[in-house]
């Protein structure tokens, strides 16, 4: 899934549990690998992906730039949907705290990258192995995790407060 949809699912999770940011935050990186597991479409990351035989050095160049600005974007963009659907004055924090539990795996993913042991391996191991081998082509993959979005906020919003 993209950091967008990630965020979503981690602050709807969160604004269940608005008192209680710790769980708000466990909940938002558990549903990271849950919802990584159902078949989805990721773009492309040129600089940051590892490739077979790639080191793991990450190189300074066009690529890690356009990487970033992609992946920047994307989190801006999720962040302000999770705060902009679920947050208000009193559970600002909580649902922020939600939707960044659930994208902080994918950037473990790259510490893991540079630095492959301890924690992170063990981690690195299973969100490789939870993340779904089937991957939607771009037309379809975006229209499904637009309409998961939609679902999970419709679910939500059906829920009481």
């Amino acid at each position: 899934m993209i950091l967008s949809t990630h965020a979503v699912v981690g602050g709807a999770l969160a604004s269940l549990v608005p008192t209680h940011p710790i769980l708000a935050f466990a909940a938002g990186f558990a549903s990271h690998f849950v919802i990584d597991a159902i078949p989805h479409w990721d773009y492309r990351l040129y600089a940051l992906s590892p490739r077979p035989g790639q080191s793991r050095t990450i190189a300074i160049n066009g690529a890690l730039f356009r990487d970033l600005a992609h992946i920047g974007a994307d989190i801006c963009f999720g962040l302000a949907l999770a705060l902009g659907l679920f947050a208000n004055a009193e559970t600002y924090a909580v649902i922020l705290l939600g939707a960044v539990g659930a994208i902080i795996p994918d950037p473990l993913q790259v510490a893991h990258r540079i630095n492959p042991y301890g924690p992170i391996r063990a981690l690195q191991r299973f969100h490789v192995w939870i993340h779904s081998d089937n991957q939607l082509a771009w037309p379809i993959g975006v229209t499904s995790q637009a309409l998961f979005v939609a679902a999970v906020v419709a679910v939500r919003a059906a829920l009481p407060v």
